[in-house]
């Protein structure tokens, strides 16, 4: 390698090293310095409401309680937030995982949904793959929540998960008989803090989708979804076959 190549390289490296100081700043500024006042805010509206709620009108306790669940909701979204951004400077060597047990925990932690929906699940034999099986089992919670989750009032899900793979990477599929996605929304879910559900329907943030996406940009993939007439959803997700690990 040339003087030159190697003193661009190394100023390059010394660039990348100061937006990555810069970015782990701005994060605890958002979960230090905005969580300190949200929790002030929610501590003092609880005090008065504690000492004088007796005092106020049926309004004004309204009031109160939409402060108080406005903040709640506020600090939720910072945590994930920062757990988001944990994403972004995790440096956990990938390692060899099979992704039948990341499938099993994740079903394990979600048996009380599975039992309550009456849900019929059914998988693939699953490959090993090179990864983080911490992550790769939350995105298949994830996935599969999802589409326990957005069901019809009634409806018992039917999920089932499958894999093809090609020279490059490993494809996984996750499909459901839920209430499936708007064409126009096929895109905008994957996005941070955007949701393709009415709120009061189906309560939620909007992140998981935004964590799974980039979950897989760590493991050199991506993933995508397909509906058929708005009923029922797809899953599409590829993870790289290629990658550094222990």
């Amino acid at each position: 390698m040339s003087a030159k190549l190697e003193s661009e390289l190394a100023k390059v490296n010394q660039e990348l090293a100061s937006l990555k100081a810069e970015y782990e700043d701005f994060v605890y500024i958002v979960s230090h310095d905005l969580s300190a006042p949200l929790r002030q805010i929610q501590s003092f509206s609880e005090i008065i409401v504690n000492k004088h709620g007796d005092c106020f009108d049926d309004k004004t306790n309204r009031h109160f309680e939409l402060i108080n669940n406005g903040s709640t909701q506020i600090t939720i979204m910072i945590e994930a937030l920062k757990s988001y951004s944990r994403l972004n400077t995790r440096t956990k060597p990938f390692e060899l995982l099979d992704c039948n047990k990341s499938v099993a925990q994740a079903l394990e932690n979600l048996s009380a949904l599975i039992t309550d929906t009456k849900a019929s699940i059914t998988c693939d034999i699953l490959p090993e793959i090179i990864g983080d099986e911490a992550q790769i089992t939350f995105l298949f919670q994830h996935l599969i929540k999802n589409s326990l989750t957005y069901q019809s009032t009634g409806n018992k899900p039917v999920i089932s998960i499958s894999f093809t793979q090609d020279n490059d990477d490993w494809k996984f599929c996750i499909t459901d008989n839920g209430i499936g996605i708007s064409d126009n929304l096929t895109k905008k879910i994957f996005k941070v803090l955007r949701r393709g559900v009415s709120s009061k329907k189906y309560p939620g943030l909007g992140m998981g989708l935004a964590f799974v996406t980039k979950i897989l940009q760590k493991h050199q993939g991506d993933i995508s979804v397909a509906t058929e007439n708005e009923h029922g959803a797809t899953f599409t997700f590829k993870i790289a076959k290629d990658l550094p690990h222990e």
